[in-house]
C-alpha cells in the first residue's frame, strides 16, 4: 500500500503578536485566505479522501489547521513535537502515525521544506523553498519511512 504524507506550511501571519511571543504569531488576513485557498486545492486533491489531520499548536499553525479541517471535514490533533522541529522529528511524527493511508501535517519552515527534500531526495540542505500555505503531497512506502524513500506526487502554492 502507497501512503500519501501531506506537508503543509502554516498561512502567512503577523509579523508580531500582541505578546512579543512567536508562538502566539495569528495569521494575517492574507494567511487566512491562502489558507482557504490551500484548503479548497487538497479537497480537490484529495477528491473525497480525509485525511488524519496533525499540526504545531502555534496560533497560526493552528488556525490554518482549523480552515483546512472544516474544509476537509475532519477534526485536528495537535503535537508539540511539530513546532520549531527539525526535519528528523517530523519524520518520527508521520512515521508515528502508523498504516494511515493519509496524513496532513501541518507546521513551520525551515523544518518542512527540509523535510520534504530529505524524503525526496534523501538530504535536508536540497530544500527548495516553500511558501506560506504551500503543501507538497508525498507517497511514501508501508512501514518505517527512511530519507530518500519518498516521491513528490504533487506540490502546490498560493
Amino acid at each position: 500500500m502507497i501512503r500519501h504524507w501531506i506537508v503543509l506550511r502554516h498561512a502567512h501571519a503577523e509579523a508580531q503578536s500582541s505578546d512579543g511571543a512567536d508562538f502566539s504569531r495569528e495569521l494575517s488576513e492574507r494567511g487566512r485566505e491562502e489558507a482557504r485557498r490551500a484548503a479548497d486545492a487538497l479537497a480537490k486533491l484529495l477528491d473525497g479522501r480525509v485525511p488524519r489531520i496533525l499540526s504545531s499548536p502555534a496560533a497560526r499553525a493552528e488556525a490554518t489547521a482549523q480552515i483546512v479541517a472544516e474544509r476537509l471535514g475532519d477534526s485536528v490533533g495537535f503535537n508539540a513535537r511539530i513546532y520549531d522541529a527539525t526535519p528528523g522529528h517530523l519524520l518520527d511524527v508521520f512515521n508515528a502515525t502508523g498504516p494511515t493511508e493519509t496524513v496532513l501535517v501541518i507546521g513551520h519552515n525551515p523544518g518542512i521544506e527540509e523535510l520534504v527534500a530529505l524524503l525526496v531526495d534523501g538530504r535536508s540542505q536540497a530544500h527548495r523553498g516553500m511558501p506560506t500555505a504551500a503543501f507538497a503531497v508525498i507517497d511514501v512506502p508501508e512501514g518505517m519511512v527512511e530519507p530518500g524513500r519518498g516521491q513528490l506526487r504533487a506540490f502546490w502554492a498560493p
